[in-house]
């Protein structure tokens, strides 16, 4: 109260001075004051600029006006709030009630956007040769952070922005390499017409993994098996709306981690609709020399994908399939020839917005015309716990199983068994996490 009666008695010295000047115009530390009365109204003014401009042409210009409120009944026009409150507190009149002003908005553009992402388990595995009975360097149990993902997005405008996003992975012998995944300059024309160019997501994987939803558990399958990759460097068209979207690619070839040159350049596509709530659809497709036609290693054939996706959802449950059938994807640059294809299916229960049970199944024929015997089974079950929209873990059991040779996939690495006749078993369980912030 002492403070506050302090403060008021200050100002009210500070009016005081201005209204006993012998000129009616003062300058007191800057802060200007003039009133006039006139034709039954009180001018007031803050600005010697407007004073000046009033006495010459009489119009005050954009005013605040209070009817009646001056000392004597007198109608105030006020050049600015400043002006008015001097003037009531001067007369030792009632302040007047006006909104408080709002915040100014800060500018949508250019803004930036940071996160990262982190997939990691615990868990125990083993990988053995049945053949031999000896086990992989590997197996045991531990700790392990798969995935480690920093994503950094610049908005210029509406239009245009850029991403960067790196990837930290478990890389095998190599262990925890750093790549650049994505490094791109974007302009969004319009929600079904956009074009990137630099390394981003390819047409088919990081769709199918959006409709799967349990990446951080497992890739999808052409992921898994080396059947292609998520991100490219290249020049990429997408667009998409509530019924239909697309995404085309011209890449080098060779995936994010190896922005390489050659004598041509791959072709990726995918058309996908949504017919239905819930119901997803899509077709895809690649050509290309995979970045190995070269002038010292020049390609023998073109290596070719094709792709299908079948999914539909609702609050309760999922289920969905994929296929893949490829053509010399690894044999672009050998006289020989091959085949493979692939099949995934995967399901999952809803019980609430927390917890949930899945399951998935995937089979595959890796090299149909040069190891016609070598299988590849796949499945995993498991129950997750979502917590919030950063965080998930499940619980999860795999089992991973290679007939008639060796071969390697991304859950397991290496296996298989040295006898043509036997097979690698690889099994897991454990604790799979994602957190997103």
């Amino acid at each position: 109260m002492r403070r506050t009666a302090l403060i008021k008695a200050g100002l009210l010295a500070l009016v005081l001075a201005l209204s006993v000047a012998s000129v009616a115009v003062a300058q007191v530390t800057g802060l200007y004051y003039q009133e006039v009365e006139k034709d039954g109204r009180v001018y007031v003014f803050n600005t010697p600029e407007r004073y000046q401009s009033w006495q010459s042409s009489g119009d005050i210009g954009t005013a605040i006006t209070l009817v009646g409120r001056g000392a004597g009944g007198e109608t105030l026009v006020a050049e600015n709030e400043t002006a008015m409150d001097l003037y009531l507190f001067k007369h030792n009149l009632p302040a007047y009630d006006r909104p408080t002003p709002k915040p100014a908005k800060a500018a949508d553009f250019p803004a930036n956007k940071f996160g990262i992402r982190v997939y990691a388990d615990v868990s125990s595995k083993q990988n053995k040769d049945d053949a031999t009975g000896k086990k992989s360097s590997d197996s045991g149990e531990g700790v392990d952070v798969k995935r480690t993902y920093f994503t950094f997005t610049h908005q210029f405008d509406k239009v245009w922005s850029a991403q960067f996003q790196s990837d930290i992975g478990d890389q095998g012998a190599r262990r925890y390499d750093v790549f650049v995944k994505k490094a791109y300059v974007q302009a969004a024309i319009d929600p079904q017409f956009t074009l990137r160019l630099g390394s981003a997501d390819t047409p088919f994987i990081p769709f199918a993994e959006g409709v799967y939803g349990l990446r951080y558990v497992e890739q999808v399958i052409t992921d898994r098996l080396s059947f292609g990759t998520s991100a490219e460097w290249g020049f990429h068209v997408l667009g998409n709306n509530p019924l239909w979207g697309y995404q085309f690619t011209i890449g080098n070839g060779k995936g994010y981690s190896n922005p390489t040159r050659t004598k041509s350049v791959d072709f990726e596509g995918r058309i996908s609709a949504t017919p239905m709530e819930g119901l997803v659809l899509a077709v895809g497709g690649y050509s290309g020399k995979r970045g190995n036609d070269t002038d010292a290693v020049p390609a023998l054939h073109t290596a070719t994908r094709a792709d299908a996706l079948l999914s539909f959802s609702t609050s309760f449950f999922k289920i969905g399939g994929q296929y893949f059938q490829a053509d010399n994807w690894n044999t672009t640059t050998t006289v020989a020839t091959d085949k493979s294809d692939g099949f995934s299916g995967w399901g999952q229960i809803n019980f609430n917005p927390e917890w949930s049970i899945f399951g998935r199944y995937d089979t595959a024929k890796p090299s149909k015309d040069l190891k016609p015997n070598l299988k590849e089974t796949y499945y995993n079950a498991g129950v997750q716990w979502t917590l919030n929209k950063a965080f998930a873990a499940s619980l999860v059991y795999k089992y991973d199983e290679v007939k008639g040779g060796t071969f390697t996939t991304g859950d397991a690495g290496a296996t298989g068994s040295v006898n043509v006749n036997s097979k690698g078993k690889f099994s897991e369980i454990g604790i799979y996490t994602v957190y997103n912030f």
